[in-house]
């Protein structure tokens, strides 16, 4: 501030005609080059997203709903799409287990064309020679086999189905955990928008502050240094703008990848961000991921398969009993030489049934057997601990899910106390300077710390939906 100051009222009236003038003579060019210089425009959304997309698209303007979004990255999700298909997978096994325990049925035909030699085709009753010159058998056979009594096949058949009812449940689980990545993401990328509409903000409070310095300094009213401070803010407000629409393109390709969208497709989202998030109980929170998360369903089935599998291996001692049952249904043409006679040719059938029953009962085949028990048991027990550490895992996890939910729901309040009050703070310190009492360094100050406290009710906002998403996915209660 400069030494031989007027009184304030006369100071102020002063200044404020000596604005209003200044501004009334300022060139056009030189007002647009005072608001707009060395400020790089965010690209529109057009010259953003004119690269043709590759997957789901939104027309010119059009925003994507986090039910979209969510909707998109479980279709489009490689994590998704690869738990989809192990499930199909424990599926087709589980199926094929039913051929250890349903009958097989076989069928065939048979032709044959024999020309035997002539040693073996004589054949000479009382002194009239018979020659066999060809033969052709004609057969249709059919055949069925089953297991009569086989405990083994049944154990199997039903650890198949276990096995497929924990992919099932680990599909769920993955889809669960895509659903969050999502959700994540797609807050990041809001609260990268919301950030940078502050840094905006921001930048457009500290050109207003310098081309006001510059219009006081010219009539003799501020100190140079005064200036020179505005021009440093709006430096650093105009860096802090760029960063944060860059990290808009960042935050946005990242949930492109996550959804499986091409990086020129189009994705504008809805950058609104509710404050109503409700904090639910803890202890009921622990009590349902314990009883609904995939997870835990999934190890469960894990285990019961192991000891189904125990079971089949011990029962590989029991008898066995195979059934087979066959028809033959045959059609012999021969071509007969009779001496004396000429060439003959005969034709006839034949029908032939066959069944048969198998008993077999293992007694040594080196110790094949004992190795399986052993395996089998050893698999169970591993799978045992698994599931009660994952119990343990989940339990924690939600503990853990649910601290962070409560911090991030109580930043919110106290951060919107903090956007008030920097409010005023800057309003009160603006006022001051108005009228001679502050500092321009007071002003800068009041200024920083509403970007501040803007950019925390941000993040606050943000972390929580995020927080109430990680909530969601370690309780496990809802699938998609």
């Amino acid at each position: 501030m400069i030494e031989g100051r007027k009184p304030l009222r006369a100071q102020a009236a002063l200044v404020t005609g000596v604005i209003v003038a200044w501004m009334a003579l300022l060139p056009p060019a030189r007002a647009a080059a005072q608001t707009g210089a060395d400020q790089v425009q965010p690209p529109s959304m057009a010259a953003r997203d004119s690269v043709p997309a590759g997957g789901p698209t939104a027309a010119a303007g059009e925003r994507w709903s986090l039910a979209r979004v969510v909707a998109a990255a479980l279709q489009g999700n490689v994590d998704a799409r690869a738990a989809h298909a192990r499930t199909v997978q424990a599926r087709g096994s589980a199926l094929g287990a039913w051929s250890g325990i349903l009958p097989s049925v076989t069928g065939q035909l048979i032709y044959n064309h024999i020309i035997p030699d002539k040693q073996s085709s004589l054949t000479v009753i009382d002194s009239i020679s018979f020659l066999t010159k060809r033969r052709q058998l004609q057969t249709a056979e059919a055949g069925v086999r089953s297991n009569i009594f086989s405990v083994p096949a049944w154990s199997e058949k039903r650890r198949q189905s276990l096995l497929r009812r924990g992919a099932e449940e680990s599909e769920a689980e993955a889809r669960n955990g895509v659903v969050y990545a999502v959700k994540q993401q797609y807050f990041a990328l809001v609260k990268a928008e919301r950030l940078a509409e502050v840094a905006r903000e921001s930048e457009r409070l500290a050109r207003d502050e310098e081309t006001r310095a510059e219009a006081l300094f010219e009539v003799g009213t501020v100190a140079r240094g005064d200036v020179l401070k505005a021009r440093a803010r709006r430096a650093a407000t105009q860096l802090d703008r760029i960063r944060a629409e860059n990290q808009i393109e960042i935050q946005r390709s990242k949930l492109k990848q996550i959804i499986g969208l091409k990086p020129g497709a189009a994705l504008e989202i809805d950058p609104t961000l509710a404050e109503g998030v409700a904090l639910p109980d803890s202890g009921e929170s622990v009590r349902t991921a314990l009883s609904s998360r995939p997870e835990l369903s999934r190890a469960s089935a894990v285990e019961r398969a192991a000891r189904s599998g125990l079971f089949g291996a011990r029962s590989e001692r029991l008898p066995k009993v195979v059934g087979d049952l066959a028809v033959d249904r045959s059609k012999i043409s021969d071509r007969v030489e009779v001496s004396g006679a000429g060439d003959y040719d005969f034709e006839r059938y034949a029908t032939e049934w066959q069944g048969t029953v198998r008993l077999s009962l293992p007694l040594f085949d080196g110790f094949a057997l004992e190795g399986g028990m052993k395996s089998a048991k050893g698999t169970l027990l591993e799978a045992e601990a698994q599931r009660r550490q994952r119990e343990v895992d989940v339990a924690v996890e939600v503990q853990q899910a649910w601290l962070s939910m409560r911090e991030a729901v109580q930043r919110i309040d106290v951060a919107k106390e903090g956007v008030a009050s920097a409010e005023e703070d800057y309003s009160f310190s603006k006022g001051r300077y108005d009228l001679g009492a502050g500092t321009f360094l007071d002003l800068l100050n009041a200024q920083v710390n509403l970007a501040q406290a803007k950019q925390s009710y941000v993040e606050a906002l943000a972390d929580a939906h995020v927080a109430e998403a990680a909530l969601e996915q370690a309780v496990g209660s809802r699938r998609y």
